[in-house]
């Protein structure tokens, strides 16, 4: 299965099914440089060509001024030029920080990402966002470029962790409340089963849920490449759930879940969405071991999981009030309503920080 996502400056093409390294990567290409991390090579790497590589750090530690710096470092050493290609090959700080090195160095070369995580493939390499995380706060700087090509192979995912799938699905259950209709029925459907690409029907049943978030987020991103309106609803759960990862060190999808409960009750408090619809929300992240308040994301967090509660919510509503979806005194907020039927509303920071002090 293919989908095209439109850019400005080009056209990104994300292909769902197996990846042949000998017909994806033909010898005779251009200069290419390969960026992953140690263990993600270690599993994986005999599956690429053979080409130069460079190793970054796991995760978002990775998504720094210090690891881009050791990037161009290394685009330097191996000559890449205007006519070179950087291949993103890992998880999506791997992705984050790879894309946003390339569409730096010259002006911009191409690049490619090759994602083996969930995560990855339904967000971080869809859309055309680059970025590194700044002074403790994720994506702060960055810029929009798409990628030549996103090659999803399913088969990656089958050596995730069930906390790394459970992430994850963190962001596909945010596509399918922004989808609604079938997708969000087969997605319930699923009820935390984990299907696995080692057998015909698993993978059909995986290639299904990673091909339903990328058409909707590309449906999106197609119509609002960078962020002056309809993008501004990937954004659902993530004015919360961003100070949720940063204040908690909780992985992105666990902290997404929690900000989707959190976007769902406050609508609820406004008179937006009906009890019944924050339920069902709150049953599908439990599905699937996700955090539905603040207090469970909490609970995940080895370092704040006996914090004092006060002092740690004015925590968590001081980084809210740092969220670069700030205008002013106030911020835009995705406000979910029902099943594919959002509100986007910019609302006082004072009452998102008090609601965030509040809520279980």
């Amino acid at each position: 299965m293919e989908i095209r996502v439109r850019g400005r400056d080009g056209e990104s093409l994300v292909r769902i099914g197996p990846v042949d390294a000998a017909v994806d990567f033909p010898p005779g290409g251009p200069p290419t440089l390969i960026v992953t991390e140690p263990e993600v090579f270690r599993l994986y790497g005999a599956r690429l060509p053979d080409l130069p590589r460079s190793l970054v750090a796991r995760g978002e530690a990775a998504k720094s001024i210090e690891g881009l710096e050791a990037l161009w470092d290394a685009f330097l050493a191996a000559g890449l030029d205007r006519e070179s290609r950087v291949i993103a090959f890992g998880g999506g700080a791997v992705s984050d920080l790879a894309g946003f090195a390339a569409a730096t160095w010259m002006r911009g070369i191409a690049f490619e990402y090759l994602p083996t995580s969930l995560l990855a493939m339904v967000d971080a390499a869809v859309g055309g966002k680059t970025a590194i995380d700044f002074r403790g706060r994720k994506n702060l700087v960055g810029v929009f470029c798409q990628p030549r090509r996103v090659l999803c192979d399913v088969a990656f995912l089958d050596s995730l962790s069930d906390l790394e799938f459970a992430s994850g699905m963190g962001e596909v259950i945010k596509h399918a409340l922004l989808a609604g209709g079938d997708y969000l029925d087969a997605i319930e459907g699923l009820a935390g089963i984990r299907p696995r690409a080692d057998s015909p029907s698993g993978r059909v049943a995986l290639e299904g849920l990673v091909a339903g978030s990328v058409a909707c987020k590309a449906s999106i991103v197609n119509r609002d490449e960078r962020e002056e309106g309809d993008r501004r609803l990937l954004n659902l759960g993530h004015s919360i759930g961003h100070a949720l990862e940063s204040v908690l060190a909780i992985p992105h999808g666990h902290a997404v879940a929690a900000g989707l409960a959190s976007a769902a009750r406050l609508s609820e408090k406004r008179n937006l969405a009906s009890p019944s619809f924050v339920a069902r929300v709150a049953g599908l992240l439990r599905a699937w071991n996700l955090p539905s308040s603040i207090e469970e994301a909490t609970a995940l967090s080895a370092a704040k999981a006996s914090a004092e509660h006060g002092l740690l919510r004015k925590e968590i509503a001081a980084v809210i009030g740092a969220d670069k979806k700030r205008t002013g005194n106030g911020i835009r907020f995705v406000f979910p309503l029902g099943p594919a039927s959002m509100k986007i509303e910019r609302i006082p920071l004072t009452e998102l920080e008090a609601f965030a002090g509040e809520l279980p």
